[in-house]
């Protein structure tokens, strides 16, 4: 007899959380799900079907110009493929506007969007542009939103990391399905 979706899927989980337990906290979040998070960020913005989209440009909002498979960094334009395939990545990583590894604000979708290395690595997120265009997006309410946020004291057990890592595997699986066949 076949097992069902449902018991597979169970059995799964129980498996990621037993692997789970090799790791402390920390360290399976950095290595299995911020990566898939991030992941995730960048592969949806590529799967929008939208040929433009907001981002900074020389210190201006502005509608650039994309394809299906490419992000614009939102703090300066720059398009991109979403995924690299150089050692080290693409050009186009996963910024984050209130930057911090603490866990109250690390998976805050409003916090993380597409960015070019420069931007995000050499310009240190580029904060004013970031901020520009967090406030043109979703206003100036969830600047202040994650700016609180940074100093909650928020913990995930292992089971809600699993929980993470499961959701995130399958919202990244989508978003390549939406790439391949767009």
């Amino acid at each position: 007899m076949a097992l069902s979706a449902e018991i597979k899927a169970e059995r799964a989980r129980n498996k990621l959380i037993e692997k789970a337990k090799e790791y402390q906290l920390g360290t399976y979040t950095n290595r299995f799900v911020a990566p898939l998070f991030q992941s995730v960020v960048r592969a949806e913005a590529a799967s929008d079907p939208r040929a433009f989209v907001t981002a900074v440009v020389n210190g201006t909002i502005q509608q650039v110009a994309r394809q299906l498979g490419e992000c614009a960094c939102v703090t300066c334009g720059r398009v991109a493929a979403w995924k690299g395939t150089s050692i080290g990545g693409g050009e186009i990583e996963t910024g984050h506007f209130v930057a911090s590894r603490r866990a109250s604000i690390l998976f805050e979708p409003t916090n993380a969007h597409p960015q070019c290395k420069t931007s995000n690595r050499h310009m240190t997120g580029n904060q004013e542009c970031y901020e520009m265009w967090i406030r043109a997006v979703y206003g100036q309410d969830e600047i202040d939103r994650l700016r609180r946020l940074k100093n909650a004291n928020v913990t995930f057990d292992r089971e809600q990391l699993v929980d993470k890592r499961i959701e995130y595997k399958a919202r990244l699986d989508a978003a390549i399905l939406l790439l391949t066949v767009g």
